[in-house]
């Protein structure tokens, strides 16, 4: 596949999200967290709002979260949070770097994700996640995204 059917198919896949979801089904890694499920609460340039489900595919052998799927769940809320907070025209975020802190088992679904940029210079930004179980803060987490031009990512 060129790189151009590769854009072309990457932006047919981000056209025409329902309201109040995040994305369309038909991505594996979005597919197996189930994301075309997810509920926007909120959303706004560099803020996003997201109740999320917790599949069974996800859960580690005590039922928990498994800390890996913690980490593609603050991927997926941060680089949307970082694509809204970019000017013109649509990219793909990288990320450079994850940390996550965990303080409670995520054990319910759904649950609810914050993300915030907190700090912007030039294409990169800095993304709080917080991640909740009911009002408990369950996992914290900062990533920082650069954007890029979809011409760099798929050459």
């Amino acid at each position: 596949m060129t790189a151009e059917e590769k854009i072309r198919e990457l932006l047919q896949w981000r056209e025409n999200v329902p309201e109040g979801r995040l994305v369309n089904p038909g991505l594996p890694p979005f597919d197996l967290l189930e994301a075309s499920e997810w509920s926007v609460i909120t959303e706004g340039p560099g803020e996003l709002e997201l109740n999320c489900i917790l599949p069974e595919v996800a859960l580690n052998p005590a039922g928990q979260l498994f800390g890996g799927f913690t980490a593609a769940y603050v991927d997926v809320a941060s680089l949307y949070a970082a694509q809204s907070d970019v000017e013109g025209q649509p990219g793909f975020q990288s990320t450079i770097n994850m940390r996550l802190d965990y303080f409670e088992a995520i054990t319910q679904s759904p649950f609810r994700i914050e993300a915030k940029v907190l700090h912007r210079r030039g294409e990169t930004r800095l993304v709080a996640c917080s991640l909740f179980q009911e009002e408990t803060l369950a996992v914290y987490a900062i990533t920082t995204m650069k954007h890029q031009p979809l011409s760099k990512v798929f050459p």
